[in-house]
């Protein structure tokens, strides 16, 4: 009997050692948890800005009520999306609006060979092709061009979404941009800032 009941102590002692083990070890484990759990929350962080680096918005005929003009949008990727958000290759595809109202959208206009932490720039461009703009908000457009020099667009475009679980494209909208026309023509516009315009993802 005495026997037994040495061995039942040393089972005891070696269960008792295994749950003050398994204690310590979910305390220390539990930080470590916490910091997994964080790691990766930190893959939800909203996606870094893109910078719109130029527009350009060449008219090529205007009257009281058409106009015919050709957008050129230009924008830089950061260095840490290609691989990470935007895929390598894929298809750009841009809007421009005056006073929330699109007047012309692209086509899809791919691009390739990414360059994985290096900063590019990727251009698109959209016709407006002899649009009516007898409506109120073609007048102002023409009161812009013609009195004022200048006009504020906005864009919106999508790239190529290469995350997973996700509906393929990610979208942005850019800060409204002034478009001032050279000295002595209503021809040609380019864009007026400093700092370049953010574009933020919708």
């Amino acid at each position: 009997m005495g026997q037994d009941s040495f061995c039942d102590q040393i089972t005891f002692l070696f269960f008792l050692a295994y749950i003050i083990m398994l204690a310590i070890v979910t305390i220390i484990g539990l930080p470590a948890s916490m910091v997994i759990t964080i790691i990766q929350g930190s893959h939800e962080i909203p996606v870094p800005k893109i910078e719109l680096a130029s527009m350009d918005f060449t008219v090529h005929n205007i009257t009281q009520t058409r106009l015919s003009a050709n957008w050129d949008l230009s924008i830089r990727i950061p260095d840490d999306l290609p691989g990470q958000y935007i895929c390598l290759q894929g298809d750009l595809q841009a809007s421009f609006l005056y006073k929330n109202v699109t007047l012309a959208t692209s086509s899809p206009q791919k691009y390739y060979n990414l360059r994985y932490r290096n900063p590019q720039l990727l251009t698109v461009s959209a016709l407006l092709s002899d649009e009516d703009i007898s409506s109120s908000i073609g007048k102002e457009i023409i009161e812009d061009i013609k009195k004022k020099k200048e006009v504020q667009f906005v864009s919106r475009f999508s790239l190529t979404d290469c995350r997973k679980n996700t509906t393929g494209v990610m979208s942005y909208v850019c800060d409204e941009v002034t478009l001032r026309f050279e000295p002595g023509s209503e021809m040609k516009a380019t864009t007026v800032f400093g700092n370049y315009p953010n574009c933020i993802n919708i």
